[in-house]
């Protein structure tokens, strides 16, 4: 599996590690060939094959709307 987490993250266990890959590799399976992944803690996009991409999500806030903004 890609060790994306160990990549992007320091001062994690390997426990922590595993369960951020796994989590990335369940997420990028189930994008259309061109979505994206936006991880905001690290304010960085992915592609469906794990390769870092324009952060477009950043820049279009607009598709993150609350629950609270919902009327």
């Amino acid at each position: 599996m890609l060790n994306w987490s160990s990549n992007y993250y320091e001062g994690l266990d390997d426990f922590q590690h595993q369960a951020n890959d796994i989590w990335f590799y369940q997420m990028r399976q189930q994008l259309k060939d061109d979505g994206q992944i936006y991880v905001p803690n690290l304010n960085k996009s992915f592609n469906k094959l794990g390769q870092e991409v324009e952060n477009t999500m950043a820049r279009d806030q607009h598709y993150f709307i609350l629950k609270e903004d919902i009327v």
